[in-house]
């Protein structure tokens, strides 16, 4: 499915343009015409389609957050086939995602941070109190505008609680490096405080404008994970709050009994607290 398909169906639904490209995917703007509205389509690419890992992965998605209803969490509709090609229908939502917004720059962001920071965690607890672990929190996986408010989105690597080893097809791991928990990267049972762990990676970056660890390689990366002292981040931004700056540190705990015990917990911990000392710019960001 290339982008000259647009204009072209799938089942009913008239594909209309590509508005993201992923690693092995494309997100369009699509027009349902049975049901009156705008929908968004995510198909593989042409080189995926036939890859069972990732049509598995599509039809995750469905299974995972069809069930779901949540202003914050993505609203997904059904997964079919048309000619063999597999797609995944959700909700219209024109929004950026957190990544994309902060690659504009620091500034598109850091005004809604009060706004966002709750909203993130608002998401993860409802998600997991519908006994999933998402597995994969990072800023690409939540969009957000000031007009279409925060979403979750991005459900293909969640597993079931109670913990359950983060390891499929095999003895790989899946994940994100820069944002995964050392026991998701030692292929240990994972909780909701791995997402914790990920999110605190998430709130490390937004606010400092870069993940919390880098390497060389992969290896490297990952390595500093599990063993690496976790960064202050008022050294990256002196303009974050201690209480923020603490929620961040406790987040990014290496043992997940040091971190908040529930995203409930991490919720109570953020509802209320002032991210930065005062409005930030771009200078405050070394």
């Amino acid at each position: 499915m290339s982008t000259s398909f647009a204009s072209a169906y799938l089942g009913p639904y008239r594909l209309l343009n590509v508005v993201n490209t992923g690693q092995t995917s494309r997100l369009w703007q699509a027009y349902d015409d049975d049901e009156r509205r705008y929908v968004g389509i995510k198909t593989l690419q042409e080189r995926f389609i036939r890859d069972s890992q990732q049509v598995y992965f599509l039809k995750r998605e469905y299974e995972v957050a069809g069930p779901l209803d949540h202003p914050l969490v993505m609203k997904i509709h059904s997964f079919g086939f048309d000619k063999k090609v597999p797609y995944l229908v959700m909700e219209w939502c024109s929004a950026p995602n957190l990544k994309m917004l902060l690659n504009r720059g620091y500034e598109q962001i850091a005004p809604y941070m009060k706004q966002i920071v709750p909203q993130m965690v608002e998401a993860l607890v409802y998600f997991h109190s519908k006994g999933w672990i998402h597995r994969d929190v990072k800023p690409d996986n939540y969009v957000f505008s000031e007009e279409t408010g925060l979403k979750l989105i991005d459900f293909a690597l969640a597993q079931q609680k109670p913990n359950f080893i983060s390891k499929m097809f095999g003895s790989k791991v899946h994940g994100t490096a820069s944002y995964m928990s050392p026991e998701q990267i030692q292929g240990k049972a994972v909780g909701e405080s791995a997402d914790i762990y990920s999110l605190g990676c998430t709130f490390f970056e937004l606010i400092a404008g870069r993940p919390p660890y880098t390497g060389g390689s992969i290896n490297d990366l990952l390595q500093k994970h599990i063993s690496s002292a976790i960064p202050p981040i008022t050294a990256r931004n002196t303009n974050v709050t201690p209480e923020m700056a603490e929620v961040v540190r406790l987040c990014l705990a290496k043992d997940p009994k040091d971190r908040p015990r529930t995203s409930k917990d991490l919720y109570d911990m953020v509802r209320t607290i002032r991210v930065y000392k005062k409005t930030p710019k771009n200078s405050d960001v070394n």
